[in-house]
């Protein structure tokens, strides 16, 4: 649906630009518009996914420009949540310009094969449970990456005693580290099902749990990684520079899993 998909990217950007100016000027009418602009989007981008999913007969998370429409409404989901349970209004300053950038590219993207249910894929219900369960736990690792990120920011000022503009508008350290370890475990949680849910499902499909798959080998360094994080965290009181850093370079193996793998080919690239 490409003219619902333009809605959506309309609002998106709108909310992208007054959370840009509600970080700027610190002023709660903009954050507003923001959050209506985004709410509108987000049923919008529903509608547009279950209107995809009963014209195209297949689960809306096969092609790229299936799956990069389905993450940024993740994304979308996984910032309504932060807003909703830690009021962190400054994460949407970070979040919604990348998910316009997103869904723009989602809305110019050429569909990628044929049309209908794809063989082997979507006709059992692991397939769609799978793909679902991966996309949200890169969403939640987008989440720790910018609370690393806003920590990152935040330590430096207090380190420098600057305290400029940046610093009185971020959340407190102690509401980015809870943020972040929150988002971590979720993540974890999340992939940790993803993965087993892909095994059952691939071993169903062909009989085989592992085919030595460059997306397999970055979903297990990623695994690894957050476990370890996690682990740091629980161990260092749930703060650390060295945390915040874990989290900026999971982050950068999230993307590896997620878009790396369509350069290096193998089982996953599907569409």
């Amino acid at each position: 649906m490409r003219s619902l998909l333009l809605a959506v990217l309309a609002a998106y950007l709108n909310a992208a630009i007054h959370s840009i100016l509600a970080f700027v000027n610190k002023r709660r009418s903009l954050q507003r518009v923001a959050e209506w602009s985004i709410a509108a989007g987000f049923i919008l981008h529903t509608t547009a996914l279950i209107a995809d999913w009963a014209i195209d007969g297949h689960y809306p998370l096969f092609f790229l420009r299936e799956t990069l429409s389905f993450l940024a409404w993740a994304m979308v989901a996984a910032y309504a949540l932060v807003l909703y349970r830690y009021h962190a209004q400054a994460l949407g300053a970070f979040t919604m310009p990348l998910v316009s950038v997103i869904t723009f590219v989602a809305l110019v993207i050429r569909p990628g094969g044929t049309q209908g249910t794809p063989a082997g894929f979507s006709t059992t219900w692991l397939f769609p449970i799978h793909t679902t369960l991966l996309i949200f736990a890169y969403a939640a690792f987008f989440v720790v990456f910018m609370a690393s990120v806003m920590y990152l920011l935040q330590e430096r000022e207090l380190k420098l005693k600057t305290f400029g503009a940046i610093f009185h508008r971020l959340p407190s350290l102690t509401t980015v580290n809870e943020l972040a370890t929150t988002a971590a475990a979720l993540g974890l949680t999340l992939l940790t099902v993803g993965i087993a849910t892909g095994m059952v499902w691939s071993s169903a499909r062909d009989g085989r749990i592992w085919h030595n798959d460059p997306k397999e080998i970055f979903a297990v360094l990623t695994w690894l990684l957050y476990f370890l994080l996690l682990i740091y965290r629980s161990t260092a009181g749930w703060r650390g520079r060295r945390a915040a850093w874990l989290g900026v370079v999971g982050f950068a193996l999230v993307l590896c899993t997620f878009v790396g793998t369509r350069f290096l080919g193998g089982y996953h690239v599907f569409g």
